[in-house]
């Protein structure tokens, strides 16, 4: 089928052979520096976060937080609770009224004091006793008792004899006459008789009713009322109850929690139900997403694996020349044959060549094109035959002969150039040479109006191909892939033949001729694109 599409032209283009290649590297270039790119980097560590068992977990507490089965919750529930109960409502109810205020004012004042003394005091047993009493009269004072001595005394025969006596300052005064002047003198006077009119005295003439009195005016006063109200109340019981408690510091520290900005935050953040889509991991998950759509991501995961590369990942370029300046590059090519140059330090012609070699003037680099031009002109040069060694010869046509003798020889690989052959009369070629004269491998050369493929092996053995003209008056690509036991020349990358047998062993290097066996009319020019040259991997 290769040969009836060669022998038809029906084989790729070399403008689409080319296209491919250049697209092909371009986009394996893309993917190499895609490969060490930011964007892949930050794509590469998105997908390991956003996969991740710890993320996934992550975001499956974020969507799963409620505020109602939060600890926040929990606890403005409780400060909501105790804020709303009695003792705690009634305490700060209490805590904020004048009832409290007026009693601290009077607790503990001279006031309150004395009230508290005379009450207890009112209450003692000796105030008791002393209200139980009955009304003293003037029996019951000393004087009465004092009034009936001296009656008594009166009575007495000593006393009487005295007092009927003329002359009593001649008698001797005993004790009970004595005693009987004085209680006399006592009874006779005006506070004795004041005392013998004295109404009965009662507990309401004493200092204790006093006291009764007073207690009973200051109990009576609204100061005192509402003091003793308040201090009795169940008001100011659950006061001192709360007060201090450890239930009244709990519902201090919620109120002082609820109030603070990490609480409010903290709430809203539960209560919002777009907290996940606010989220750092939200924003990475949906990074990802859109670097995972995006077309440089799905191309480098759709190419990075597959085989589209492998030719150019199995092969690197060892030699090349895209022909960009505006002269031969004397550094890559000696415009001579290799043992011209090295034996004779002059170019020279073989025996069957109607042409001879000049160092510069049939070549033409312009465009990124090399032309090797063969054109009529007469020149003295010198040529070599087996039999006389180097001569002299008068030659009538010029040419030009480029190879990579001293700068490049390789062994195995891909050998390749993009050529437009010319004349398929004259005799323009691509080949490759070892030291010797074989092996000697034509990648490809016209002659007799054919393209030729040939191979001239060390052993004698001589293999050979054609194709017609047509592949002469175009630019092609032709390739020689050299293995270590094969052989294999193609065109546009289309095979043309194989050769397993005297596969060269030695490195070889690049020669590109222009040439005539016989003339032709006019001149005729080999175009040179591009000459590359690839180790395989």
């Amino acid at each position: 089928m290769a040969s009836l599409k060669l022998l038809l032209g029906m084989i790729p283009s070399t403008s689409k052979i080319e296209h491919a290649e250049i697209a092909l590297v371009t986009e394996f270039q893309k993917l190499n520096g895609f490969t060490e790119s930011e964007v892949l980097a930050d794509y590469t560590k998105l997908h390991g976060m956003v996969n991740s068992s710890e993320f996934l977990q992550k975001c499956k507490e974020i969507k799963s937080l409620r505020y109602k089965d939060s600890e926040e919750y929990s606890k403005e529930n409780e400060f909501l609770s105790l804020q709303k109960s009695k003792d705690i409502v009634q305490y700060f109810k209490t805590l904020s009224g004048n009832s409290l205020k007026r009693f601290n004012e009077m607790n503990g004042s001279d006031k309150i004091k004395d009230f508290e003394d005379l009450e207890k005091y009112i209450g003692s047993s000796a105030f008791l006793e002393k209200q139980k009493m009955r009304p003293i009269t003037f029996r019951d004072t000393n004087e009465y008792r004092q009034l009936n001595e001296f009656k008594s005394l009166k009575s007495d025969p000593e006393v009487k004899f005295f007092l009927k006596a003329k002359k009593k300052d001649e008698i001797k005064k005993t004790k009970s006459i004595l005693r009987f002047e004085e209680l006399q003198t006592l009874v006779n006077s005006s506070e004795f008789l004041a005392k013998k009119r004295m109404k009965p005295i009662t507990f309401k003439d004493s200092e204790e009713y006093k006291k009764l009195l007073e207690y009973k005016r200051l109990k009576g006063t609204l100061e005192i009322k509402e003091f003793f109200r308040f201090k009795n109340s169940k008001e100011y019981a659950n006061y001192l109850n709360t007060d201090g408690s450890a239930r009244l510091k709990r519902y201090e520290e919620l109120k002082e929690y609820i109030a603070t900005p990490e609480f409010r935050q903290r709430k809203e953040y539960l209560l919002d139900k777009k907290k996940f889509e606010k989220s750092e991991m939200y924003k990475d998950s949906q990074e990802y997403i859109k670097l995972k759509k995006s077309p440089d991501i799905i191309w480098y995961f759709k190419v990075k694996d597959s085989d589209k590369f492998n030719i150019l990942k199995t092969r690197e370029l060892t030699f090349s020349d895209e022909f960009d300046g505006d002269k031969l590059d004397t550094k890559k090519w000696l415009t001579n044959y290799y043992w011209g140059e090295k034996l004779l330090k002059d170019r020279y012609s073989v025996e069957s060549d109607l042409q001879a070699y000049t160092e510069k003037d049939n070549f033409e680099v312009r465009n990124s094109v090399l032309k090797i031009n063969t054109k009529p002109q007469k020149v003295t040069g010198k040529v070599w035959s087996t039999l006389n060694g180097f001569t002299k010869k008068e030659f009538e046509y010029t040419s030009g002969l480029i190879n990579s003798g001293t700068s490049f020889r390789q062994k195995y690989g891909i050998f390749q150039a993009k050529i437009k052959l010319g004349n398929a009369d004259a005799r323009n070629a691509f080949w490759i040479l070892a030291d010797k004269i074989t092996p000697h491998l034509d990648i490809c050369r016209t002659t007799g109006g054919k393209v030729w493929f040939d191979y001239f092996s060390p052993k004698g053995n001589i293999s050979k191909k054609s194709l017609g003209s047509r592949y002469s008056n175009d630019y092609f690509i032709y390739t020689l892939i050299w293995t270590s036991d094969k052989l294999v020349w193609k065109i546009n990358d289309t095979e043309i033949y194989t050769q397993t047998s005297d596969v060269p062993q030695e490195p070889m290097y690049v020669v590109l001729a222009g040439g005539l066996n016989k003339p032709i009319n006019g001149a005729t020019s080999m175009e040179i694109d591009w000459v590359r040259v690839y180790k395989t991997k």
